[in-house]
């Protein structure tokens, strides 16, 4: 072989194979809380689950480039507790904050991520607006009063 065909790959496609890699990773990253809980597509769904699984709605609003929403997801995916009194007592709806603005005008937000408590009829029992200060412990406290 020349020394020219053992030349190293240019920068850019090193670059490229770099971005492809953390793509990748991200997009593992995004998936929620794998595990058995019951998950509905839209907030009527979730209602109508929940009236049917006698279950309240743990309604997650959460945005594409929302830094504070992967932290989360990472944290629900690591935190056995989380997922069992989810899966136990909860039926959970995921909702894009921009593909979703009149559920996002009903409760007033002003951005993701949102952690709302839903009773069977779609009344507000509780929620956190934004990134809870102690992460996944204080959204743990909320669903178990939530309870009561």
């Amino acid at each position: 072989m020349s020394k020219a065909a053992r030349k190293k790959k240019p920068l850019k496609e090193n670059k490229l194979v770099y971005l492809l890699v953390i793509i990748i990773i991200l997009g593992a990253l995004y998936i929620v809380v794998p595990g058995k809980q019951v998950e509905a597509t839209s907030l009527e769904e979730g209602i109508r689950l929940a009236r049917d699984q006698d279950k309240l709605i743990f309604l997650y609003i959460n945005g594409e480039g929302c830094a504070y929403c992967r932290l989360l997801e990472q944290q629900f995916a690591q935190s056995e507790e989380f997922k069992n009194i989810i899966e136990e007592n909860y039926i959970w709806v995921t909702l894009d904050f921009v593909q979703n603005p009149t559920i996002v005008n009903r409760f007033g937000l002003r951005g993701p991520p949102a952690l709302i408590v839903l009773d069977e009829n779609g009344a507000t029992i509780m929620g956190i607006p934004g990134y809870p200060p102690n992460g996944v412990q204080d959204l743990l406290v909320m669903l178990k009063e939530a309870l009561k």
